[in-house]
């Protein structure tokens, strides 16, 4: 998810699950182990790294991008787990193939309004489709989680909520399969899970000011959502991991089975595809039926925004205070690429769900200076 103004419903008793608190007790050297084998790095406060590099040297990324992998290697049919693993490894949006010539981009824009899936007030020809030239955006790894100004939003931070978002689905998969025995796939939950924000390296490229690209909605949601399925449909991925991936911004339950159904209608025409012609919905604007509860999984599994979105909005004003308390960093600096390298630089090493835990215990906001202090040296 990108808008934490997106609808909550059937979602609230994740949100204590995805934001268990680490201690703080290790803060008090640097270098200390900070969690589950990852550390924490110092470096100079005038001397952060751009983005990309940041997230490659932090410890707490690297860590969430290998167990992103190691699900992936869950995966049992080999086919879907190389396709899958093809992507988390190198995801350039092969579907941006069909816009490198002049009008493609707006013929398929102008298909979309017409089918009612975009709306062209609220996102234009340029802002449609960011910037590409053919290569690689950026590695999976090094993607925030979203925009600047919600969940997991600092270098890496795609890495950690998918990461969160994988041990999230298993323990619903290991719940309804051991509790109520349900008929699910093991294999369709992880990939639809691992792939569901796969265009976020294409959508949320960083900018030369460290922060990362304004994202624009189509078919009612952020355009990442699209995009990621459109590059599955491209691939060719199979159906029932295409709609379970489409779900995770939207239970298609009652009325709200047309928006899913919506989603995957703008992803097909992006894709160059017929989404009734390939099942992925019917002549009715519905989703296939009986609806899998693979789609399900994936959709509450992808609501650690519910806790880390607010989490992230908290911790950046209480890092903006102590930039400019402790590190006398100007006005104009808290609102640009100074302040955006420190926030960045902290967000990558701890992630912005730690630094907010630490701001709910006692005496959380000298435990956040001597966090700032062991990883931003003056």
């Amino acid at each position: 998810m990108t808008n934490l103004n997106d609808k909550m419903s059937r979602r609230k008793f994740l949100q204590m699950t995805a934001g268990a608190a680490i201690g703080a007790a290790m803060l008090n050297m640097p270098g200390m182990s900070f969690a589950a084998g990852a550390k924490v790095k110092a470096a100079a406060y005038n001397n952060l790294p751009d983005a990309v590099t940041l997230a490659a040297n932090s410890e707490l990324v690297q860590l969430s991008y290998q167990k992103i992998k190691d699900a992936v290697k869950t995966i049992q049919d080999r086919s879907l787990a190389r396709m899958t693993m093809d992507i988390i490894n190198n995801p350039v949006p092969t579907f941006m193939n069909n816009y490198q010539l002049p009008g493609s981009k707006r013929t398929v824009y102008n298909k979309l309004v017409a089918a009612g899936l975009l709306d062209s007030s609220k996102t234009s020809l340029e802002n449609f489709m960011p910037p590409y030239n053919g290569g690689l955006p950026q590695p999976f790894y090094s993607a925030p989680g979203s925009g600047y100004a919600s969940h997991h939003a600092y270098p890496g931070g795609l890495a950690t909520h998918t990461a969160a978002n994988l041990q999230i689905s298993e323990g619903i998969y290991n719940t309804y399969t051991g509790l109520f025995n349900s008929a699910l796939s093991h294999d369709i939950v992880i990939a639809a899970q691992a792939l569901h924000d796969l265009a976020k390296p294409l959508v949320f490229q960083w900018q030369k000011d460290q922060s990362s690209l304004t994202e624009y909605q189509i078919a009612g949601t952020g355009a990442h959502h699209i995009f990621s399925i459109a590059e599955v449909i491209y691939r060719g991925f199979p159906v029932e991991e295409i709609v379970a991936q489409a779900c995770a911004h939207t239970i298609p339950s009652g009325k709200d089975e047309q928006i899913v159904a919506g989603y995957l209608k703008a992803a097909a025409v992006i894709a160059g595809k017929d989404a009734e012609k390939l099942g992925l919905v019917t002549s009715k604007d519905t989703i296939p039926t009986p609806h899998k509860q693979e789609g399900y999984i994936t959709s509450l599994g992808d609501h650690d925004f519910v806790l880390s979105g607010p989490a992230c909005q908290k911790s950046v004003a209480i890092l903006k205070e102590i930039a400019a308390k402790d590190y006398g960093m100007s006005k104009a600096g808290l609102e640009g690429e100074h302040f955006n390298r420190f926030r960045n630089y902290i967000g990558a090493q701890y992630s912005m769900m730690y630094i907010d835990s630490l701001a709910s215990t006692k005496n959380g906001m000298d435990k956040i200076r001597q966090a700032v202090k062991n990883v931003v040296v003056k």
